[in-house]
């Protein structure tokens, strides 16, 4: 089978294409025919190799990036019950253990959740990462309708999935763009919009924020403490939050890495299915290795609106 991988931790560049054995599933897992998938921040980390610095976990090369599945069930493992060939499935794999970027990969049953008729192979593979990091953001920090959400780069992957997911939990949302996103995130329902490129998001705001959701990090992220309110929940999908500013203003702040939940997963399938969540998908690679540098490039410099969708089928 065709799959992009990398033989060393690097740049772009790195990631070649390799003819490699179909993967024969274990008791417990299950062989997946890959028809999409997407370019998530967490691909970068793996390429560079910065998620195995420090964390006691050995890298085995060639190695194949990839968490966002979404195919047909081939065959699966004697402890499989939930699942059967010819299934459309998608969902989210553990980032150490990746393997999306490739034509067949196996998966766990509990990292899966049936594609429900509407909705299409490209749109389920770009929905597991973004759309589980936009839910579990909102639900950490008790997002209700009594709340003001701000959300940064809310033209992005999970920071448009939030927008409109606050939303629906009746939240007013608040989004940091650039100025030719503005029109895009007023039409998938931000209450505010401020171009982060000409305003001061601080500055405008003040103290008057329950709940920051960062998908950005850095300066941004440490400049959000300041419009939080007394008793505000800051929560970052990009990097873990300053625990002494957070302490300084009576913060709570956290660091978030979406996790696998079939319930979750097949509750964001029905909503895009039911055109209740409108995925942005900024640009479409086939599965090559020109294909996956670039969408990595991409993905670097921030120069795609949504998310980046790998075809494979």
């Amino acid at each position: 089978m065709k799959a992009i991988a990398i033989l060393e931790f690097g740049p772009a560049g790195n990631l070649i294409e390799l003819d490699i054995p179909v993967p024969i599933p274990g008791e417990q897992e299950i062989l997946i025919e890959m028809y999409a998938t997407s370019v998530n921040p967490a691909d970068m980390k793996v390429r560079e190799g910065l998620l195995y610095a420090g964390s006691g976990h050995t890298a085995s090369f060639p190695l194949i990036p990839g968490i966002d599945v979404a195919g047909v069930v081939v065959s699966t493992g004697s402890g499989v019950s939930r699942f059967k060939p010819g299934d459309a499935v998608f969902g989210l794999m553990q980032v150490m253990e990746g393997g999306a970027y490739a034509e067949y990969t196996l998966a766990h049953g509990q990292e899966l959740a049936p594609i429900p008729p509407g909705l299409s192979f490209e749109a389920a593979g770009v929905l597991p990462a973004a759309g589980l990091a936009a839910w579990q953001a909102l639900a950490s920090a008790k997002v209700s309708s009594r709340d003001r959400v701000l959300i940064h780069d809310g033209a992005g992957g999970i920071g448009s999935l939030a927008i409109q997911l606050a939303k629906l939990r009746g939240a007013t949302v608040i989004t940091t763009v650039s100025g030719d996103e503005l029109d895009l995130v007023w039409g998938i329902g931000a209450d505010q919009v401020i171009d982060c490129q000409e305003q001061d998001f601080a500055a405008i705001l003040g103290q008057s924020i329950d709940v920051v959701i960062d998908t950005a990090g850095g300066l941004i992220l440490n400049r959000s403490f300041a419009v939080l309110a007394g008793g505000g929940r800051l929560i970052s999908t990009a990097e873990r939050p300053d625990p002494v500013q957070a302490a300084a203003g009576d913060i709570t702040a956290a660091y978030l890495t979406p996790a696998a939940d079939p319930f979750q997963l097949a509750e964001l399938a029905r909503l895009t299915a039911e055109r209740r969540l409108k995925l942005l998908i900024g640009q479409s690679f086939p599965l090559t290795a020109e294909g996956l540098r670039s969408a990595h490039l991409l993905s670097e410099g921030r120069l795609v609106q949504g998310k980046i969708a790998i075809t494979i089928k």
